[in-house]
């Protein structure tokens, strides 16, 4: 009987001892991955907060947009300041949450002189709860803060 001198490849117990180990790893891997990708919605939409913020305080200072009250609106549509926002070219289209792709920004504004201010939300309207500008929501702080 001859023995095979050129024997290639793997063994059954070398494969099966390295996808042993892949599955370890990912088992490990898997939720930190799922957890940053998480974080990084959150992440976004604070920052597209933050931006819709910024293009509420540009057309305030431009007087394109002015309430002596406090106006809530949703950062959509046919409402003042995303059609105002929309015309002087600072987006192009609605802005929508990564968390929640169903939900938009609502932004609450007041240009009374000497008061000026911006908050945004994410959500519709007046059932927004969930603040992203100037200062953080308990579930954005929570999300952020693992």
């Amino acid at each position: 009987m001859k023995k095979k001198l050129n024997n290639k490849g793997f063994s059954l117990v070398e494969l099966i001892v390295v996808i042993a180990i892949m599955a370890v790893l990912i088992g490990l891997l898997a939720p930190q991955f799922i957890k940053y990708v998480n974080r990084t919605r959150y992440s976004s939409d604070v920052k597209n907060g933050q931006e819709v913020a910024t293009m509420v305080q540009t057309l305030i200072s431009d007087n394109k947009i002015k309430s002596d009250t406090d106006k809530t609106e949703d950062f959509s549509g046919a409402n003042t300041a995303f059609t105002e926002a929309k015309n002087a070219g600072l987006l192009t289209e609605e802005p929508k949450s990564k968390v929640d792709s169903t939900k938009g920004f609502t932004v609450v504004y007041c240009t009374k002189p000497g008061a000026v201010k911006v908050e945004v939300y994410v959500g519709a309207g007046a059932t927004a709860t969930e603040k992203v500008y100037p200062e953080l929501g308990q579930t954005y702080k929570d999300a952020l803060d693992k």
